[in-house]
């Protein structure tokens, strides 16, 4: 499902270790896919993670720190 909200999230050592969305705190709990794209002079760091419930993929506009949650899934969790 795809999302595009800003999220906390808490990271150690450049890698997230857990978001806070709509209140709730998710753990995350395996690293997936990370890589990077460019949008003009901006880098975005893309994370796939998942929690405990969900599957989430996590944006990180390094211009402006901002952390954007793109989309969820939980099917099969």
């Amino acid at each position: 499902m795809i999302i595009n909200e800003k999220v906390t999230v808490g990271i150690i050592d450049s890698i997230p270790k857990y978001v806070i969305w709509k209140g709730q705190s998710h753990t995350v709990v395996k690293i997936g896919l990370h890589h990077t794209f460019r949008d003009g002079k901006t880098m975005h760091h893309i994370f796939s993670v998942t929690s405990d419930t969900l599957f989430m993929r996590l944006n990180l506009n390094s211009d402006n720190l901002i952390w954007t949650l793109e989309e969820i899934e939980n099917n099969g969790f």
